[in-house]
């Protein structure tokens, strides 16, 4: 099994009454990107966003494990599981993990350390895989 040719990861926090400047007083960190449900967005901001948004993004190289992206994300927030019952409570969160492969059998795995550490703090990791066989 070859490794997985490049890596996205993001946390992503919904909720109708989303407020970001909460979320991250809460973990501890500034999202990459955030809104209120009912912002303007779009072309032209003709738009709404139909519910609230808190989103941070792994910052490491693509090429870095699927591993790797999940603990630079965590790293970066509180280990306070008080604090992560609180989130996602209210809210839905989970880790979402883009996988782009350039052939066929590319894999990855997740360490029992790092299952704890999401389950901990009540995160779902989702998966969106991207094939790079022209033939599939």
């Amino acid at each position: 099994m070859a490794a997985i040719a490049r890596v996205r990861a993001s946390l992503r926090v919904f909720g109708d009454v989303l407020e970001p400047e909460e979320v991250s007083a809460l973990l501890g960190h500034p999202p990459t990107r955030s809104h209120r449900k009912g912002d303007k967005c779009g072309p032209n901001r003709a738009s709404v966003e139909p519910t609230g948004a808190w989103i941070l993004d792994s910052r490491i190289s693509e090429k870095s494990e699927v591993e790797d992206h999940v603990e630079s994300i965590l790293a970066l927030l509180t280990s306070d599981c008080d604090e992560w019952a609180s989130l996602t409570e209210r809210f839905s969160a989970s880790i979402l993990c883009g996988i782009f492969l350039d052939q066929y059998n590319e894999g990855f795995e997740l360490s029992p350390r790092l299952c704890k550490a999401l389950a901990n703090r009540g995160l779902v990791i989702a998966f969106d895989v991207y094939s790079g066989d022209p033939d599939a």
